[in-house]
Protein backbone atom coordinates (compact mmCIF):
# COMPACT_ATOMS: atom_id res chain seq x y z
CA UNK A 1 0.00 0.00 0.00
CA UNK A 2 1.36 3.36 -0.98
CA UNK A 3 1.81 6.23 1.76
CA UNK A 4 1.14 9.92 1.24
CA UNK A 5 3.70 12.00 2.24
CA UNK A 6 4.38 16.42 2.11
CA UNK A 7 7.18 17.76 2.09
CA UNK A 8 8.27 21.32 2.88
CA UNK A 9 11.11 23.37 1.70
CA UNK A 10 11.84 26.75 3.40
CA UNK A 11 14.21 28.85 1.14
CA UNK A 12 16.84 30.18 2.78
CA UNK A 13 18.45 32.43 -0.09
CA UNK A 14 18.61 33.07 -3.88
CA UNK A 15 17.22 29.93 -5.39
CA UNK A 16 18.56 29.49 -8.92
CA UNK A 17 17.01 26.02 -10.87
CA UNK A 18 16.13 25.04 -14.10
CA UNK A 19 13.07 26.76 -16.04
CA UNK A 20 10.70 27.95 -18.41
CA UNK A 21 12.25 29.53 -21.84
CA UNK A 22 11.18 33.08 -22.87
CA UNK A 23 12.80 35.79 -20.15
CA UNK A 24 12.77 38.99 -20.50
CA UNK A 25 14.54 41.22 -22.56
CA UNK A 26 18.10 41.65 -21.32
CA UNK A 27 18.37 38.61 -19.31
CA UNK A 28 19.88 35.44 -20.59
CA UNK A 29 17.91 32.37 -18.18
CA UNK A 30 15.35 32.45 -15.07
CA UNK A 31 14.70 30.54 -12.49
CA UNK A 32 12.18 27.81 -12.08
CA UNK A 33 8.52 29.57 -12.67
CA UNK A 34 4.89 28.98 -13.47
CA UNK A 35 2.51 30.60 -16.07
CA UNK A 36 1.63 32.97 -13.33
CA UNK A 37 5.38 34.08 -12.96
CA UNK A 38 5.49 32.30 -9.18
CA UNK A 39 8.90 30.62 -8.20
CA UNK A 40 8.19 26.77 -7.91
CA UNK A 41 10.88 24.01 -7.52
CA UNK A 42 10.58 20.86 -10.18
CA UNK A 43 10.03 18.10 -9.27
CA UNK A 44 13.18 16.68 -11.25
CA UNK A 45 15.59 19.15 -9.75
CA UNK A 46 14.09 17.65 -5.88
CA UNK A 47 14.62 14.02 -7.36
CA UNK A 48 17.89 14.67 -8.30
CA UNK A 49 19.53 16.14 -5.11
CA UNK A 50 17.58 13.83 -2.90
CA UNK A 51 19.03 10.83 -5.18
CA UNK A 52 23.02 12.85 -4.84
CA UNK A 53 22.46 13.25 -1.19
CA UNK A 54 20.88 8.93 -0.53
CA UNK A 55 23.90 7.65 -2.57
CA UNK A 56 26.48 9.71 -0.39
CA UNK A 57 24.81 8.93 2.83
CA UNK A 58 24.68 5.09 1.13
CA UNK A 59 28.23 5.12 0.60
CA UNK A 60 29.47 6.60 3.84
CA UNK A 61 27.62 3.22 5.74
CA UNK A 62 29.31 1.03 2.99
CA UNK A 63 26.60 0.13 1.26
CA UNK A 64 26.79 0.04 -2.54
CA UNK A 65 24.89 2.78 -4.16
CA UNK A 66 25.62 3.57 -8.36
CA UNK A 67 26.32 6.79 -9.88
CA UNK A 68 22.64 8.62 -10.83
CA UNK A 69 21.39 5.37 -11.60
CA UNK A 70 23.53 4.46 -14.67
CA UNK A 71 24.16 1.32 -13.12
CA UNK A 72 28.25 2.33 -12.54
CA UNK A 73 29.98 2.53 -9.46
CA UNK A 74 31.26 6.35 -8.83
CA UNK A 75 35.05 4.38 -9.33
CA UNK A 76 33.91 3.36 -12.92
CA UNK A 77 36.14 4.51 -15.97
CA UNK A 78 35.00 8.12 -17.77
CA UNK A 79 32.65 6.77 -20.86
CA UNK A 80 31.26 3.49 -19.61
CA UNK A 81 27.85 2.73 -20.96
CA UNK A 82 25.15 3.15 -18.53
CA UNK A 83 23.27 -0.71 -17.81
CA UNK A 84 20.58 -1.86 -15.42
CA UNK A 85 21.79 -1.39 -11.94
CA UNK A 86 22.94 -5.09 -10.19
CA UNK A 87 24.99 -3.39 -7.25
CA UNK A 88 22.11 -4.25 -4.88
CA UNK A 89 22.34 -8.13 -2.94
CA UNK A 90 22.13 -10.95 -4.91
CA UNK A 91 21.99 -8.55 -8.12
CA UNK A 92 19.25 -6.53 -7.54
CA UNK A 93 18.92 -2.73 -7.84
CA UNK A 94 20.59 -0.77 -5.15
CA UNK A 95 18.73 1.08 -2.80
CA UNK A 96 18.97 4.56 -4.65
CA UNK A 97 17.56 2.63 -7.43
CA UNK A 98 14.62 0.91 -5.90
CA UNK A 99 13.74 4.67 -4.61
CA UNK A 100 14.59 6.99 -7.42
CA UNK A 101 14.61 4.33 -10.36
CA UNK A 102 17.20 4.32 -12.84
CA UNK A 103 18.36 2.46 -16.78
CA UNK A 104 15.84 0.27 -17.10
CA UNK A 105 14.00 -0.55 -20.44
CA UNK A 106 11.82 -2.81 -18.84
CA UNK A 107 10.11 -3.38 -15.55
CA UNK A 108 12.23 -6.00 -13.29
CA UNK A 109 10.79 -9.23 -12.65
CA UNK A 110 8.20 -9.08 -9.70
CA UNK A 111 8.25 -5.07 -9.93
CA UNK A 112 4.83 -3.46 -10.47
CA UNK A 113 7.05 0.34 -10.77
CA UNK A 114 10.33 1.63 -11.92
CA UNK A 115 10.63 4.36 -9.49
CA UNK A 116 9.13 3.43 -5.98
CA UNK A 117 9.11 7.46 -5.07
CA UNK A 118 6.42 9.84 -7.05
CA UNK A 119 7.14 13.41 -6.06
CA UNK A 120 5.33 16.54 -7.70
CA UNK A 121 6.83 20.42 -8.40
CA UNK A 122 7.36 22.20 -4.95
CA UNK A 123 5.20 25.07 -5.51
CA UNK A 124 3.96 27.95 -3.20
CA UNK A 125 0.51 27.63 -1.14
CA UNK A 126 -2.54 29.18 -3.31
CA UNK A 127 -2.72 32.07 -0.39
CA UNK A 128 0.89 32.93 -0.48
CA UNK A 129 1.86 36.35 -2.71
CA UNK A 130 3.98 36.08 -5.13
CA UNK A 131 7.99 37.29 -4.03
CA UNK A 132 9.77 40.09 -5.91
CA UNK A 133 12.50 39.02 -7.99
CA UNK A 134 15.95 40.40 -9.17
CA UNK A 135 18.54 40.06 -11.51
CA UNK A 136 21.66 38.23 -10.39
CA UNK A 137 24.91 39.10 -12.70
CA UNK A 138 26.85 35.23 -13.26
CA UNK A 139 29.94 34.08 -14.91
CA UNK A 140 29.52 31.32 -17.35
CA UNK A 141 31.70 28.41 -16.44
CA UNK A 142 34.35 26.06 -17.70
CA UNK A 143 33.50 22.57 -17.11
CA UNK A 144 36.53 20.91 -18.24
CA UNK A 145 38.80 22.95 -15.69
CA UNK A 146 36.07 24.28 -13.50
CA UNK A 147 36.89 28.14 -13.68
CA UNK A 148 35.14 30.86 -15.53
CA UNK A 149 35.03 31.41 -18.65
CA UNK A 150 36.53 34.50 -20.21
CA UNK A 151 33.90 37.07 -21.82
CA UNK A 152 30.68 35.25 -20.39
CA UNK A 153 28.49 37.32 -18.59
CA UNK A 154 24.98 36.22 -17.59
CA UNK A 155 21.97 37.89 -16.26
CA UNK A 156 19.85 35.58 -14.47
CA UNK A 157 16.38 36.26 -13.29
CA UNK A 158 16.03 35.10 -9.57
CA UNK A 159 13.65 35.37 -6.26
CA UNK A 160 14.95 38.19 -3.89
CA UNK A 161 16.69 37.23 -1.21
CA UNK A 162 15.64 37.80 1.85
CA UNK A 163 11.81 36.82 1.19
CA UNK A 164 10.74 33.76 2.73
CA UNK A 165 9.44 31.17 0.66
CA UNK A 166 7.86 27.94 1.91
CA UNK A 167 7.26 25.59 -1.16
CA UNK A 168 4.98 22.36 -0.68
CA UNK A 169 5.37 19.29 -2.70
CA UNK A 170 3.37 16.11 -2.86
CA UNK A 171 4.11 12.84 -3.21
CA UNK A 172 3.67 9.03 -2.85
CA UNK A 173 5.84 6.51 -1.37
CA UNK A 174 5.30 3.28 -3.34
CA UNK A 175 6.95 0.68 -1.09
CA UNK A 176 6.77 1.29 2.40
CA UNK A 177 10.24 -1.03 2.83
CA UNK A 178 11.70 2.15 1.38
CA UNK A 179 10.61 4.67 3.80
CA UNK A 180 14.13 4.84 6.05
CA UNK A 181 16.06 5.98 3.11
CA UNK A 182 13.80 8.49 1.92
CA UNK A 183 13.70 10.28 5.49
CA UNK A 184 17.20 10.25 5.21
CA UNK A 185 17.69 11.94 1.87
CA UNK A 186 15.50 14.57 3.09
CA UNK A 187 17.15 15.05 6.43
CA UNK A 188 20.87 15.04 4.30
CA UNK A 189 19.57 17.78 1.78
CA UNK A 190 20.44 21.74 3.09
CA UNK A 191 21.26 23.06 -0.73
CA UNK A 192 19.15 22.83 -4.36
CA UNK A 193 20.09 24.64 -7.53
CA UNK A 194 23.09 26.40 -8.32
CA UNK A 195 25.61 28.36 -6.60
CA UNK A 196 25.96 25.99 -3.60
CA UNK A 197 29.91 27.13 -3.79
CA UNK A 198 28.83 31.04 -3.01
CA UNK A 199 26.20 30.02 -0.26
CA UNK A 200 23.36 30.38 -2.60
CA UNK A 201 20.39 27.86 -2.85
CA UNK A 202 20.14 27.08 1.09
CA UNK A 203 17.08 25.21 2.14
CA UNK A 204 15.64 23.39 4.98
CA UNK A 205 13.39 20.18 4.28
CA UNK A 206 10.72 18.40 6.92
CA UNK A 207 8.80 15.51 5.91
CA UNK A 208 5.74 14.38 6.81
CA UNK A 209 3.82 11.18 5.73
CA UNK A 210 -0.46 11.74 5.51
CA UNK A 211 -2.88 9.59 6.46
CA UNK A 212 -4.84 7.61 3.46
CA UNK A 213 -7.64 9.32 2.20
CA UNK A 214 -10.21 6.96 0.48
CA UNK A 215 -10.71 8.32 -3.27
CA UNK A 216 -14.06 8.44 -4.28
CA UNK A 217 -15.18 5.35 -6.45
CA UNK A 218 -16.06 5.57 -10.09
CA UNK A 219 -18.45 3.09 -11.59
CA UNK A 220 -18.47 1.17 -14.67
CA UNK A 221 -22.05 0.30 -15.65
CA UNK A 222 -21.75 -1.07 -19.12
CA UNK A 223 -19.23 -1.41 -22.13
CA UNK A 224 -18.00 1.48 -22.70
CA UNK A 225 -17.90 4.21 -20.37
CA UNK A 226 -16.91 7.76 -21.38
CA UNK A 227 -14.49 10.15 -19.49
CA UNK A 228 -13.10 13.71 -19.61
CA UNK A 229 -10.02 14.19 -17.79
CA UNK A 230 -8.23 17.43 -15.92
CA UNK A 231 -4.94 17.85 -16.11
CA UNK A 232 -3.68 18.83 -12.46
CA UNK A 233 0.31 18.98 -13.21
CA UNK A 234 1.58 19.05 -16.54
CA UNK A 235 2.35 16.39 -18.44
CA UNK A 236 4.36 15.14 -21.48
CA UNK A 237 3.26 12.85 -24.23
CA UNK A 238 5.52 11.47 -25.87
CA UNK A 239 5.89 11.59 -29.60
CA UNK A 240 7.26 9.22 -31.87
CA UNK A 241 10.49 11.15 -32.94
CA UNK A 242 12.60 13.64 -30.92
CA UNK A 243 15.57 15.77 -31.13
CA UNK A 244 18.63 15.40 -29.26
CA UNK A 245 17.36 18.58 -27.21
CA UNK A 246 14.15 19.08 -27.79
CA UNK A 247 11.39 16.88 -26.44
CA UNK A 248 7.82 17.33 -27.69
CA UNK A 249 4.26 16.80 -26.45
CA UNK A 250 1.45 15.91 -28.27
CA UNK A 251 -1.52 17.70 -27.53
CA UNK A 252 -3.55 14.85 -27.36
CA UNK A 253 -3.65 11.74 -25.34
CA UNK A 254 -3.66 8.23 -27.59
CA UNK A 255 -5.54 5.32 -26.21
CA UNK A 256 -2.08 3.75 -24.97
CA UNK A 257 -1.18 6.29 -23.06
CA UNK A 258 -4.20 5.86 -21.49
CA UNK A 259 -3.90 2.31 -21.46
CA UNK A 260 -0.45 2.23 -19.73
CA UNK A 261 -1.49 4.61 -16.88
CA UNK A 262 -4.45 2.41 -16.65
CA UNK A 263 -1.90 -0.58 -16.37
CA UNK A 264 -0.03 1.56 -14.00
CA UNK A 265 -2.42 2.18 -11.67
CA UNK A 266 -3.63 -1.37 -11.24
CA UNK A 267 -0.73 -2.86 -11.42
CA UNK A 268 0.16 -1.13 -7.78
CA UNK A 269 -2.64 -1.76 -6.50
CA UNK A 270 -2.83 -5.17 -6.68
CA UNK A 271 0.55 -5.38 -5.63
CA UNK A 272 0.97 -9.05 -4.41
CA UNK A 273 -2.10 -10.40 -6.21
CA UNK A 274 -1.07 -9.49 -9.35
CA UNK A 275 2.38 -11.73 -10.81
CA UNK A 276 4.36 -12.89 -13.33
CA UNK A 277 3.26 -16.57 -12.28
CA UNK A 278 0.01 -15.63 -11.18
CA UNK A 279 -1.36 -13.48 -13.17
CA UNK A 280 -4.54 -11.32 -12.13
CA UNK A 281 -7.27 -12.92 -14.80
CA UNK A 282 -9.57 -9.93 -15.01
CA UNK A 283 -6.45 -7.51 -15.44
CA UNK A 284 -4.81 -9.40 -18.43
CA UNK A 285 -8.05 -9.86 -20.08
CA UNK A 286 -8.83 -6.04 -19.57
CA UNK A 287 -5.33 -4.43 -21.35
CA UNK A 288 -5.14 -7.17 -23.57
CA UNK A 289 -5.34 -6.96 -27.33
CA UNK A 290 -9.01 -8.56 -27.29
CA UNK A 291 -10.11 -6.55 -24.61
CA UNK A 292 -11.59 -3.36 -23.95
CA UNK A 293 -10.23 -0.06 -26.75
CA UNK A 294 -8.79 2.58 -25.12
CA UNK A 295 -9.94 5.45 -27.17
CA UNK A 296 -7.96 8.65 -27.85
CA UNK A 297 -8.58 11.83 -25.49
CA UNK A 298 -8.87 15.25 -27.73
CA UNK A 299 -9.12 18.60 -25.96
CA UNK A 300 -12.16 19.70 -25.05
CA UNK A 301 -13.75 22.99 -23.25
CA UNK A 302 -14.59 22.97 -20.12
CA UNK A 303 -18.61 22.52 -20.02
CA UNK A 304 -21.39 20.39 -18.32
CA UNK A 305 -22.49 18.11 -20.95
CA UNK A 306 -20.21 15.67 -22.90
CA UNK A 307 -18.67 16.83 -25.84
CA UNK A 308 -17.78 15.54 -29.50
CA UNK A 309 -13.92 15.52 -29.03
CA UNK A 310 -12.86 14.38 -32.37
CA UNK A 311 -10.77 16.14 -34.43
CA UNK A 312 -11.80 18.25 -37.44
CA UNK A 313 -11.90 16.66 -40.79
CA UNK A 314 -9.67 17.21 -43.15
CA UNK A 315 -12.05 18.98 -45.42
CA UNK A 316 -13.05 21.86 -42.63
CA UNK A 317 -12.42 25.44 -44.05
CA UNK A 318 -11.55 28.54 -41.81
CA UNK A 319 -11.23 32.41 -42.38
CA UNK A 320 -7.63 32.58 -43.11
CA UNK A 321 -7.38 35.61 -40.22
CA UNK A 322 -10.06 34.58 -37.68
CA UNK A 323 -9.53 31.20 -38.16
CA UNK A 324 -10.99 30.53 -33.93
CA UNK A 325 -13.58 33.18 -33.95
CA UNK A 326 -15.48 33.37 -37.84
CA UNK A 327 -18.04 30.46 -38.81
CA UNK A 328 -15.99 27.34 -40.26
CA UNK A 329 -17.27 25.25 -43.27
CA UNK A 330 -16.59 21.80 -44.53
CA UNK A 331 -15.91 21.52 -48.26
CA UNK A 332 -16.66 17.25 -48.44
CA UNK A 333 -20.00 18.46 -50.65
CA UNK A 334 -18.06 20.91 -52.59
CA UNK A 335 -15.55 18.53 -53.33
CA UNK A 336 -18.33 15.48 -54.54
CA UNK A 337 -19.66 17.68 -56.15
CA UNK A 338 -16.32 18.70 -58.02
CA UNK A 339 -15.71 14.58 -58.71
CA UNK A 340 -19.21 13.97 -60.43
CA UNK A 341 -18.20 16.86 -62.71
CA UNK A 342 -17.47 15.54 -66.56
CA UNK A 343 -17.62 18.95 -68.62
CA UNK A 344 -15.91 22.18 -67.97
CA UNK A 345 -19.11 23.95 -67.61
CA UNK A 346 -20.55 21.97 -64.59
CA UNK A 347 -16.97 22.30 -63.47
CA UNK A 348 -17.58 26.33 -63.47
CA UNK A 349 -21.09 25.69 -61.85
CA UNK A 350 -19.60 23.90 -58.88
CA UNK A 351 -16.89 26.39 -58.40
CA UNK A 352 -19.50 29.34 -58.55
CA UNK A 353 -21.08 27.45 -55.91
CA UNK A 354 -18.45 26.42 -53.73
CA UNK A 355 -17.31 27.84 -50.59
CA UNK A 356 -14.40 29.89 -51.39
CA UNK A 357 -14.34 32.94 -48.90
CA UNK A 358 -15.28 33.46 -45.48
CA UNK A 359 -19.18 34.40 -45.01
CA UNK A 360 -18.10 37.15 -42.27
CA UNK A 361 -15.59 38.86 -43.98
CA UNK A 362 -15.13 37.19 -47.38
CA UNK A 363 -11.57 36.34 -46.38
CA UNK A 364 -9.91 33.42 -48.02
CA UNK A 365 -10.17 29.69 -46.64
CA UNK A 366 -7.99 27.64 -45.20
CA UNK A 367 -7.87 24.22 -44.56
CA UNK A 368 -8.49 24.09 -40.00
CA UNK A 369 -6.97 21.13 -37.73
CA UNK A 370 -7.25 19.96 -34.33
CA UNK A 371 -9.79 19.31 -32.16
CA UNK A 372 -13.65 20.28 -32.96
CA UNK A 373 -14.64 20.83 -29.72
CA UNK A 374 -11.16 23.43 -28.29
CA UNK A 375 -10.52 25.85 -31.21
CA UNK A 376 -7.81 27.64 -29.43
CA UNK A 377 -4.01 26.61 -28.99
CA UNK A 378 -3.45 24.23 -26.59
CA UNK A 379 -1.43 25.95 -23.87
CA UNK A 380 1.72 24.28 -23.29
CA UNK A 381 5.30 25.46 -21.48
CA UNK A 382 8.91 25.03 -22.29
CA UNK A 383 11.09 23.89 -19.50
CA UNK A 384 14.94 24.05 -20.72
CA UNK A 385 17.33 21.90 -17.91
CA UNK A 386 20.91 20.83 -17.91
CA UNK A 387 22.33 17.14 -18.06
CA UNK A 388 23.99 16.35 -15.03
CA UNK A 389 27.11 13.78 -14.81
CA UNK A 390 26.56 11.92 -11.35
CA UNK A 391 29.81 10.97 -11.23
CA UNK A 392 31.25 14.22 -10.83
CA UNK A 393 28.69 16.17 -9.28
CA UNK A 394 29.06 18.41 -11.96
CA UNK A 395 26.99 19.74 -15.16
CA UNK A 396 28.00 18.07 -18.55
CA UNK A 397 29.12 20.88 -21.22
CA UNK A 398 26.92 21.14 -23.52
CA UNK A 399 23.58 19.25 -22.67
CA UNK A 400 21.22 21.65 -22.17
CA UNK A 401 17.57 20.38 -23.49
CA UNK A 402 14.18 21.62 -23.40
CA UNK A 403 10.95 19.42 -22.86
CA UNK A 404 7.90 21.01 -24.25
CA UNK A 405 4.73 19.94 -21.50
CA UNK A 406 0.65 20.85 -21.88
CA UNK A 407 -0.33 23.02 -18.85
CA UNK A 408 -2.22 21.84 -16.10
CA UNK A 409 -6.20 22.61 -16.23
CA UNK A 410 -6.78 20.82 -19.79
CA UNK A 411 -9.73 19.51 -19.66
CA UNK A 412 -9.50 16.02 -22.25
CA UNK A 413 -12.36 13.82 -23.40
CA UNK A 414 -12.59 10.42 -24.70
CA UNK A 415 -14.04 6.96 -24.57
CA UNK A 416 -13.55 3.45 -23.51
CA UNK A 417 -15.60 0.68 -25.46
CA UNK A 418 -15.92 -2.61 -25.53
CA UNK A 419 -15.19 -3.71 -21.98
CA UNK A 420 -15.72 -7.34 -21.09
CA UNK A 421 -18.19 -7.53 -18.20
CA UNK A 422 -15.89 -9.62 -16.12
CA UNK A 423 -13.29 -6.98 -16.57
CA UNK A 424 -15.65 -3.76 -15.61
CA UNK A 425 -14.55 -3.63 -11.65
CA UNK A 426 -10.88 -3.67 -12.59
CA UNK A 427 -11.31 -0.97 -14.77
CA UNK A 428 -13.22 1.05 -11.98
CA UNK A 429 -10.65 0.19 -9.11
CA UNK A 430 -7.88 1.45 -12.14
CA UNK A 431 -10.30 4.82 -11.87
CA UNK A 432 -10.56 5.99 -8.74
CA UNK A 433 -6.93 5.30 -8.12
CA UNK A 434 -3.78 7.99 -8.90
CA UNK A 435 -3.36 8.34 -12.59
CA UNK A 436 -0.44 9.46 -14.40
CA UNK A 437 -0.10 10.06 -18.27
CA UNK A 438 2.92 10.49 -19.86
CA UNK A 439 6.08 10.64 -19.31
CA UNK A 440 7.64 11.67 -15.48
CA UNK A 441 4.80 10.01 -13.73
CA UNK A 442 7.85 9.34 -10.82
CA UNK A 443 8.24 13.46 -10.72
CA UNK A 444 4.31 14.45 -10.40
CA UNK A 445 3.54 14.76 -14.24
CA UNK A 446 0.34 14.04 -15.94
CA UNK A 447 -1.81 13.60 -12.90
CA UNK A 448 -5.37 13.68 -14.09
CA UNK A 449 -8.67 14.14 -12.25
CA UNK A 450 -11.04 11.88 -13.86
CA UNK A 451 -14.84 12.20 -14.05
CA UNK A 452 -17.16 9.70 -16.00
CA UNK A 453 -19.82 11.64 -18.65
CA UNK A 454 -22.85 10.62 -19.95
CA UNK A 455 -22.11 9.10 -23.72
CA UNK A 456 -22.65 11.31 -26.53
CA UNK A 457 -26.25 11.28 -28.07
CA UNK A 458 -25.41 10.63 -31.63
CA UNK A 459 -28.44 10.32 -33.98
CA UNK A 460 -29.04 6.99 -35.52
CA UNK A 461 -26.65 5.96 -38.30
CA UNK A 462 -29.87 6.02 -40.62
CA UNK A 463 -31.20 9.17 -39.59
CA UNK A 464 -27.26 10.55 -40.24
CA UNK A 465 -27.41 9.16 -43.74
CA UNK A 466 -30.37 10.38 -44.44
CA UNK A 467 -29.34 14.04 -43.14
CA UNK A 468 -26.30 13.67 -45.37
CA UNK A 469 -27.58 12.73 -48.47
CA UNK A 470 -30.24 15.40 -47.68
CA UNK A 471 -27.47 18.26 -47.97
CA UNK A 472 -25.95 16.10 -51.04
CA UNK A 473 -29.15 16.28 -53.04
CA UNK A 474 -29.59 19.95 -52.32
CA UNK A 475 -25.78 20.85 -52.83
CA UNK A 476 -25.76 18.53 -56.27
CA UNK A 477 -28.62 20.39 -57.77
CA UNK A 478 -26.99 24.07 -57.27
CA UNK A 479 -24.45 23.04 -59.18
CA UNK A 480 -26.84 21.47 -62.08
CA UNK A 481 -26.36 18.44 -61.20
CA UNK A 482 -28.40 14.84 -60.65
CA UNK A 483 -29.75 14.86 -57.36
CA UNK A 484 -30.39 10.74 -57.73
CA UNK A 485 -26.41 10.19 -57.56
CA UNK A 486 -26.30 11.55 -53.75
CA UNK A 487 -27.60 8.35 -52.27
CA UNK A 488 -24.60 6.48 -53.79
CA UNK A 489 -22.45 8.20 -51.34
CA UNK A 490 -20.95 7.09 -47.55
CA UNK A 491 -18.56 9.27 -46.24
CA UNK A 492 -15.84 7.67 -43.21
CA UNK A 493 -14.12 10.06 -41.23
CA UNK A 494 -10.99 9.25 -39.32
CA UNK A 495 -11.50 9.91 -35.19
CA UNK A 496 -7.74 8.61 -34.62
CA UNK A 497 -5.04 8.11 -36.64
CA UNK A 498 -5.33 4.77 -38.54
CA UNK A 499 -2.24 2.22 -39.07
CA UNK A 500 -3.12 0.32 -42.17
CA UNK A 501 -2.15 -3.36 -42.96
CA UNK A 502 1.06 -4.13 -44.76
CA UNK A 503 -0.87 -4.70 -48.07
CA UNK A 504 -2.67 -1.48 -47.60
CA UNK A 505 -1.19 1.71 -48.54
CA UNK A 506 -3.73 4.23 -46.88
CA UNK A 507 -6.83 2.14 -45.12
CA UNK A 508 -8.42 2.19 -48.91
CA UNK A 509 -8.35 -1.32 -49.08
CA UNK A 510 -9.82 -2.33 -45.95
CA UNK A 511 -12.77 -0.07 -46.36
CA UNK A 512 -13.69 -1.80 -49.78
CA UNK A 513 -13.28 -5.22 -47.75
CA UNK A 514 -16.15 -4.14 -46.19
CA UNK A 515 -18.43 -1.93 -48.55
CA UNK A 516 -18.73 -2.38 -52.40
CA UNK A 517 -17.81 0.45 -54.77
CA UNK A 518 -15.08 2.34 -55.24
CA UNK A 519 -13.23 5.40 -53.01
CA UNK A 520 -13.98 7.83 -55.54
CA UNK A 521 -12.40 10.78 -53.09
CA UNK A 522 -10.55 10.91 -50.57
CA UNK A 523 -8.44 13.09 -48.48
CA UNK A 524 -6.19 12.56 -45.23
CA UNK A 525 -2.72 12.83 -44.19
CA UNK A 526 0.13 10.61 -43.43
CA UNK A 527 1.74 10.80 -39.99
CA UNK A 528 4.24 8.90 -37.97
CA UNK A 529 2.77 7.10 -34.76
CA UNK A 530 5.10 4.70 -32.27
CA UNK A 531 5.72 4.77 -28.73
CA UNK A 532 8.04 3.12 -26.41
CA UNK A 533 6.49 -0.64 -25.23
CA UNK A 534 7.27 -1.35 -21.88
CA UNK A 535 6.07 -4.71 -21.74
CA UNK A 536 7.15 -6.11 -25.28
CA UNK A 537 10.15 -3.69 -24.81
CA UNK A 538 11.23 -2.23 -27.35
CA UNK A 539 9.75 0.68 -29.96
CA UNK A 540 6.42 0.79 -32.09
CA UNK A 541 6.84 2.59 -34.97
CA UNK A 542 4.27 2.69 -37.57
CA UNK A 543 2.95 5.13 -40.40
CA UNK A 544 -0.76 5.95 -40.30
CA UNK A 545 -3.40 7.63 -41.61
CA UNK A 546 -3.69 10.81 -39.52
CA UNK A 547 -7.11 11.69 -37.17
CA UNK A 548 -9.16 13.84 -39.29
CA UNK A 549 -9.37 11.77 -43.26
CA UNK A 550 -12.07 11.27 -45.03
CA UNK A 551 -12.93 9.05 -47.29
CA UNK A 552 -15.94 8.93 -49.80
CA UNK A 553 -16.88 5.92 -50.76
CA UNK A 554 -19.39 5.63 -54.23
CA UNK A 555 -20.98 2.34 -53.89
CA UNK A 556 -22.81 0.73 -57.28
CA UNK A 557 -26.27 2.23 -58.37
CA UNK A 558 -28.04 -1.59 -57.61
CA UNK A 559 -26.61 -1.81 -53.79
CA UNK A 560 -29.09 -0.51 -51.21
CA UNK A 561 -27.96 1.35 -48.23
CA UNK A 562 -30.72 -0.29 -45.93
CA UNK A 563 -28.50 -3.57 -46.77
CA UNK A 564 -25.26 -2.02 -45.71
CA UNK A 565 -26.21 -0.37 -42.37
CA UNK A 566 -25.15 -2.83 -40.20
CA UNK A 567 -21.88 -3.30 -41.96
CA UNK A 568 -21.47 0.47 -41.15
CA UNK A 569 -22.40 0.10 -37.52
CA UNK A 570 -19.87 -2.70 -37.20
CA UNK A 571 -16.94 -0.15 -38.47
CA UNK A 572 -17.81 2.06 -36.30
CA UNK A 573 -18.39 0.46 -33.16
CA UNK A 574 -14.35 -1.94 -34.31
CA UNK A 575 -12.52 0.40 -36.46
CA UNK A 576 -10.21 -0.24 -38.88
CA UNK A 577 -6.62 -1.22 -38.96
CA UNK A 578 -4.45 -2.20 -36.72
CA UNK A 579 -3.90 -1.68 -33.01
CA UNK A 580 -7.65 -0.64 -32.82
CA UNK A 581 -7.52 -1.77 -28.69
CA UNK A 582 -4.92 1.42 -28.21
CA UNK A 583 -7.47 3.60 -29.98
CA UNK A 584 -6.50 3.37 -33.47
CA UNK A 585 -8.61 3.59 -36.10
CA UNK A 586 -11.33 4.63 -34.77
CA UNK A 587 -13.83 6.56 -37.29
CA UNK A 588 -17.54 7.14 -37.53
CA UNK A 589 -19.94 7.08 -40.92
CA UNK A 590 -21.98 10.12 -41.88
CA UNK A 591 -20.36 12.41 -39.89
CA UNK A 592 -22.12 15.46 -38.82
CA UNK A 593 -19.89 17.57 -40.12
CA UNK A 594 -20.08 17.10 -43.93
CA UNK A 595 -23.44 19.37 -44.09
Amino acid sequence: MSRPFTLTIRAQGSLALGGITGVERDHHSASARDAAGRPFIPATALRGVLRSNLEAVLRGADCPACAGGTGLSPDAPAGARPEPCTLGPEGTRCLACRLFGGHQERLPDGAAFFSALVLTDAVLPDDAPPPPWTTRSTVGIRRDARSARQHVLAQQRVPTPGVELVFVARGRLLDPDLESCLSAAVSATTHIGAGRSRGLGRIECGLRFDPLVEAPAVAVEGDSVRLRLRLVSPACIGVAFADDNLRDTRREIPGSALRGAIGFALAEALDGMHTRERPDAAFERLVAEDGARFGFLYPVDAKSVPLDAAPLPITTLGCKFERNTHPVVDGLLDAIAATLAESAVVAGRVHDTSHVSCQTCRAPLRTLRGPREHRSAVPTRTITRLAMDRQRGSARSEMLFSQVLLEPGLHLEGSIDNIPAECRDRLALALSRPLALGRGRAQGWGRVEVQVVPSLDLPPLAQRAADFHHALRERLARAGLSPAEAARWIPITLHAPMIPDADDEDGEQAILRVLPGRVAYKARRFTREGGWDQREHGLQPALAVAAGAVFAVQIPESARLEDLLPRLAQIERDGLGLRRHQGYGALRCFDRVHR
